[in-house]
């Protein structure tokens, strides 16, 4: 059994799909979004397709299985130095009777939603059989399964694994108890501009008696900012699409202490449907900038 933390954002960001002990690679960090491929994040979606998220609407039958294929880029910024890193992570699961639970948890306030302490479901691992990767027609990557598990590939280790803003990224699954599967997705543009700038080693101060706001150059893609602490949990908040700006309110940052230190994770997401007839496949393309911030008064 995998356990996924719903709270967590897509990003560890080495590895692109959320995990906590397995890869989901789903959630955006919207605290209405579950995380299952589907979940627009409104209240009342539970991800199942065709589901509105009007009460009483379930939405047509779930497939079997779900899961996810994404590719990440990290720019990290210290002091002079900036490093670029790709990744590539996959992920399969058993569909839950009654599918993935959606919603915010916690405290929810506008787009963002607060929980003191990540939750997390169980989920039973699948495998989709060995996975090929490529940008456009070049081979950058292959990934094959440990059991059910995919151990995520790393531009550290696999020199090939590289891509450029624009570029069409293809996955294609051989199958297995998902079965086979291919699509395409865009890879989603740099983060650039940022204010205040993201540098994992300097941090900025974050107020608790005012909203917290970050800009940035508007792209194409879907965005989400997840505020993690320590003891005091955390603020995750998400759009659909990307203006350039995302708001924290101060009611949420009210939950944090005054001296905590919070790592802030900044992503912009372009997904795709790659489904086969067995299981509902996300494929996802995502950019992200690490930050820290000081919690004060």
């Amino acid at each position: 059994m995998k356990s996924l933390s719903l709270a967590c954002v897509l990003l560890v960001l080495g590895s692109a799909a959320c995990s906590g002990g397995g890869d989901n690679g789903n959630d955006a960090g919207n605290g209405d979004d579950s995380g299952n491929p589907g979940d627009s994040g409104n209240p009342g979606d539970s991800g199942n397709p065709g589901d509105s998220g009007n009460p009483g609407d379930s939405g047509p039958s779930l497939k079997a299985n779900f899961g996810s294929v994404a590719f990440s880029q990290t720019e990290t910024k210290v002091s002079q130095t900036t490093t670029e890193s790709y990744a590539a992570s996959a992920g399969f699961y058993e569909t839950p009777d009654g599918g993935v639970a959606s919603g915010c948890s916690g405290t929810q306030s506008g787009s963002c939603c607060y929980v003191a302490s990540t939750s997390a479901q169980s989920f039973t691992a699948v495998s989709a059989g060995g996975i090929t990767l490529k940008d456009g027609t070049t081979t950058i990557g292959t990934m094959t399964p440990n059991g059910t598990n995919y151990p995520a590939l790393s531009s550290a280790t696999t020199n090939s694994l590289t891509w450029n803003a624009g570029d069409t990224l293809n996955v294609t699954a051989a199958g297995d108890t998902v079965h086979a599967f291919t699509g395409n997705v865009t890879a989603v543009a740099v983060l650039e501009g940022l204010s205040p700038a993201f540098d994992p080693l300097t941090a900025f101060n974050v107020s608790k008696a005012s909203d917290f706001t970050v800009t940035w150059t508007a792209a194409t893609g879907a965005i989400g900012l997840v505020m993690s602490t320590q003891s005091h949990g955390t603020i995750s908040c998400s759009s659909s699409s990307d203006s350039g700006t995302m708001t924290v309110p101060h009611d949420l940052l009210g939950n944090f202490n005054s001296g905590d230190h919070a790592s802030v994770v900044l992503s912009r997401t372009i997904s795709a449907d790659a489904s086969s007839d067995n299981a509902t496949i996300t494929l996802e393309s995502v950019n992200g900038k690490t930050g820290s911030a000081n919690i004060t008064q």
